[in-house]
């Protein structure tokens, strides 16, 4: 395996290289519309595949030199040299963000909220067909993309505001997603631009620790164990039942909206995942997002007192509402 340093080098040049370029482009012209559509077509296409198939992904969408970076990648931050699978868990629940400059090679970012990191990715023509195609790649931590300084803070900065924890995480991802459009567009500095080799080092020893944190917090949902995670697998699997038949009124709060609820696709809640939990005594929240669709999660909370689990909220939310908010 090539070293940190080996590894990071031609990245962090390309991204010096093209943080010269990019903010007098975007400044001189709006997106090119069909470059955008482009470029998000292909970078979709990735993700939806990536998550089944990472390696089907990769023979599409990828080139040689950027698949040895993603194998290499994927050691460091899953710990585990066949880390296919862990590459498909983690496309199953980013959000793609870029902006189209119009230069010889496009940044497209993976923004992954839930572990609060981010897979940066780097697309450019190739010969033979023309395509846009991966070429590089490497990972950042949400917090410096939105502004963090050296020595960089370790954990999903969603789980360090006052908010409730559905809303913390919508509008913490949306200051996320602003900080990457607005330094695209070059209306602020990028701060990827004053990064050295040794600073990206760091930001994937982070990365690797927030999404082991990212996937611990799960287990108790996963686990064979008494308590409240183990009431929280009972109302959700009432839930699901109770919206399959069409019953949510007689499982939910009576300010639930359920009409909207009974609407809802039965497609939609077949892919519901959970990909955070949260307990404080005997309550506990847990969100479950969409792996077709990863702009829209939904949340449960419920309180379990003395063996009686009763469900106090749930709802369906949406990232791209805390965006438009933000940009209010």
């Amino acid at each position: 395996m090539r070293s940190l340093t080996l590894l990071f080098r031609p990245l962090i040049l390309a991204v010096a290289l093209m943080l010269c370029v990019i903010p007098r482009l975007a400044q001189a012209q709006a997106q090119d519309q069909k470059l955008y559509l482009e470029l998000w077509a292909e970078a979709e296409a990735f993700r939806s595949l990536a998550s089944k198939n990472f390696l089907a992904a990769l023979k599409n969408s990828s080139t040689p030199e950027a698949n040895l970076t993603f194998a290499e990648l994927g050691e460091l931050l899953w710990l585990d040299q066949d880390n296919a699978d862990d590459w498909s868990i983690f496309f199953r629940h980013s959000l793609v963000n870029f902006v189209a400059t119009g230069s010889e090679a496009e940044f497209v970012y993976f923004q992954h909220p839930w572990a609060d990191i981010t897979l940066l990715t780097l697309w450019s023509r190739t010969p033979k067909d023309n395509r846009l195609r991966i070429v590089d790649t490497g990972i950042l931590l949400n917090s410096v993309i939105r502004g963090a300084k050296v020595p960089f803070q370790i954990g999903r900065g969603w789980m360090q505001e006052k908010a409730s924890a559905p809303v913390a995480i919508g509008q913490v991802n949306a200051k996320t997603t602003s900080q990457i459009v607005a330094a695209g567009m070059g209306q602020i500095p990028n701060p990827l631009a004053s990064l050295n080799v040794e600073q990206a080092e760091a930001m994937v020893a982070g990365a690797a620790l927030q999404w082991m944190e990212h996937q611990t917090s799960l287990l108790p949902l996963f686990v064979d164990e008494t308590g409240v995670a183990h009431a929280m697998r009972i109302a959700w699997n009432r839930l699901l039942l109770a919206a399959r038949k069409g019953q949510l009124a007689d499982v939910l709060p009576p300010n639930t909206p359920i009409k909207e609820l009974n609407a809802v696709d039965s497609a939609l809640w077949a892919s519901l995942e959970p990909v955070a939990y949260v307990e404080d005594g005997k309550n506990a929240v847990s969100i479950f997002a969409s792996s077709h669709n990863p702009n829209i999660y939904a949340t449960l909370a419920i309180s379990d007192d003395n063996n009686k689990v009763k469900i106090t909220h749930f709802d369906f939310y949406r990232f791209s509402d805390f965006l438009d908010k933000d940009a209010k």
